[in-house]
């Protein structure tokens, strides 16, 4: 990737004076914190410490900061009756509401239910919800250093306020199935695809959130494997569905089909982040749901035929045509490229969500480090773009301005990924250089 615009440019010095230079204890000082902040020399050291900080972090808000009750006992209400042998999902219920969730969302929250006592023991569950949030944050770490991700942008994945509160105060399950997400990504931009399909789909199956990452995959699954590789792991998306939702589908499916995958859904308004700026009655409509459907699917038609091929240096003729041929494989997936296209095709669906509650800040909080430092706007502009974005996220309730800001700046990233490009070959030293 080219230099940033935030990375010093090299200037030629007289001889005498670069020998000054690289003397100098402050010239060495400033050297060594270019190098760790915008290089990967130091890459596991800082993960290692991220990690470690994080623990600590995440132990004292368990111990210090209250619980908040929102949908916890909701969950266990209805996992308790799935464990007394109810199968029809139209009869499941909660405080909050009937189950609307895939059926591995029941089994998560089942075995949850059994090793806290039934869901009262919170605190356990809390803890349980702290081992998600580093092992998510592992996950993103990993597919940050094959995305050659430079160490300074590693600083906001431990900053967000909303999204410690997320994972260990409120115990959402949308935390929960970001993990087999990631670890799905992780798989791909690794090359090891085999899996990545039943990954995903363990991820589906808490909640549907983990659909918007399928068109980047299927991208990556063609780009390697062509027209069979996508079918392949399609099949196994679907036939992991099933097998995790027989016992539901073998007794009552369509009550189950209708409750865990109900796309015309109402949303109340009470909670939307992101749209509050348009008013109930338009939020309400649907030809406003229409709306956003249509540029959802028109922006992820852009990415597939302009953005996404452009990375790999190929047209989207050249990629469609081998992919028709069936014996043709990839050897080699590059991290940064699998990275850029799930995460931006993931994004893509955030922006045009039909609503936007205070948890599904999951769904890309992890990811905006990296959309922001692909984007080569100048680092302060990177910066306020993120502090923006969690500024809305921690509005309650979100008012006018708050989803205006957080919509402006969600645009602006958009914007960005459209004028992505394939990166330059890089080597360590050129890229210490041009810190």
């Amino acid at each position: 990737m080219s230099s940033h615009s935030y990375c010093p440019q090299h200037r030629s010095l007289p001889a005498a004076q670069q020998l000054t230079t690289a003397q100098s204890p402050t010239s060495r000082a400033w050297s060594l914190v270019q190098t760790v902040l915008f290089t990967q020399r130091f890459y596991k050291t800082a993960a290692a410490g991220i990690l470690i900080f994080e623990a600590l972090i995440n132990l004292a808000i368990i111990q210090r900061v209250a619980y908040t009750e929102i949908d916890w006992q909701a969950y266990m209400q209805q996992v308790a009756a799935v464990a007394v042998g109810e199968r029809n999902y139209a009869r499941i219920r909660g405080d909050t509401g009937p189950l609307v969730y895939p059926a591995g969302f029941v089994w998560v929250y089942q075995a949850l239910w059994a090793v806290t006592d039934g869901g009262t023991d919170v605190r356990r569950a809390q803890y349980i919800f702290m081992g998600v949030y580093l092992t998510t944050l592992a996950c993103v770490l990993v597919i940050y250093r094959m995305a050659r991700v430079p160490v300074l942008w590693l600083v906001p994945l431990v900053l967000s306020r909303r999204l410690h509160s997320l994972y260990v105060l409120r115990l959402f399950n949308d935390a929960v199935a970001m993990l087999p997400a990631y670890l799905a990504l992780a798989a791909l931009c690794a090359g090891r695809l085999r899996w990545t399909g039943a990954a995903l789909s363990a991820g589906i199956a808490v909640k549907m959130n983990v659909q918007l990452m399928l068109p980047g995959a299927a991208f990556v699954w063609w780009s390697c494997g062509g027209l069979r590789m996508v079918a392949t792991q399609i099949a196994v998306v679907l036939a992991f569905q099933a097998l995790v939702a027989l016992p539901f589908l073998c007794a009552h499916p369509s009550e189950y089909l209708a409750g865990a995958f109900e796309y015309s859904r109402r949303f109340d308004f009470t909670w939307t982040v992101n749209w509050r700026f348009v008013g109930e009655h338009i939020f309400g409509s649907s030809i406003w749901a229409t709306a956003l459907l249509c540029a959802h699917l028109l922006l992820l038609i852009c990415l597939g035929l302009i953005v996404w091929p452009r990375l790999s240096g190929r047209s989207a003729s050249s990629i469609i045509r081998k992919g028709l041929t069936l014996r043709w494989h990839c050897a080699h997936v590059d991290g940064e490229e699998a990275a850029a296209v799930v995460l931006s095709a993931n994004f893509v669906g955030v922006v045009c969500a039909r609503t936007l509650h205070y948890q599904f800040y999951t769904w890309y909080a992890h990811a905006l480090p990296f959309l922001l430092y692909r984007s080569h706007l100048p680092l302060l502009v990177q910066l306020t773009l993120w502090l923006v974005i969690e500024y809305a996220w921690n509005v309650y309730p979100s008012t006018t301005v708050s989803s205006l800001l957080l919509f402006a700046a969600h645009c602006i990233v958009l914007g960005t990924i459209f004028g992505w490009r394939k990166p330059p070959p890089r080597h360590e030293e050129a890229h210490l250089k041009s810190a």
